[in-house]
């Protein structure tokens, strides 16, 4: 909890820093707010290094096939780094930008779970042929 403590103090130090900056280093402002989010995105990786061992304990007891683990892994790293680009493109006042992204992170959502959908679909197909 200490390290959560840590980086939520850093960020809050860095938002005060980018508003000191104002609008004269707007540039500066948006490269320190970047630099902030990945250090936030690092200390959350190394919080998520224990859930995914679990995760993998977890399809391994259930017998799960490991892709079905690695598309909803890459959904939420996917969906995560999404939401945190989109938030510096509002920053920087490109809501342009995020939005686009918020559109293109549901295609690509989408299209990884094609193999899910393909799964879901024979398993529907063996059901109704009664085999």
């Amino acid at each position: 909890m200490e390290t959560f403590f840590q980086a939520a103090v850093l960020v809050v130090v860095g938002v005060i820093l980018c508003l000191s900056l104002g609008k004269e280093r707007k540039e500066t402002a948006v490269l320190l707010s970047l630099a902030i989010c990945a250090m936030a995105a690092l200390t959350a990786g190394a919080f998520l290094s224990p859930v995914l061992d679990f995760l993998r304990e977890l399809s391994g007891l259930a017998r799960l096939d490991s892709s079905v683990l690695t598309i909803l892994l890459k959904v939420l790293g996917i969906g995560l780094v999404s939401q945190l680009a989109q938030l510096l493109c509002a920053d920087s006042g490109n809501d342009a930008m995020g939005k686009a992204l918020q559109i293109l992170t549901g295609v690509v959502t989408l299209w990884l779970a094609l193999p899910l959908f393909r799964s879901l679909l024979e398993l529907v197909r063996d059901v109704l042929s009664g085999g």
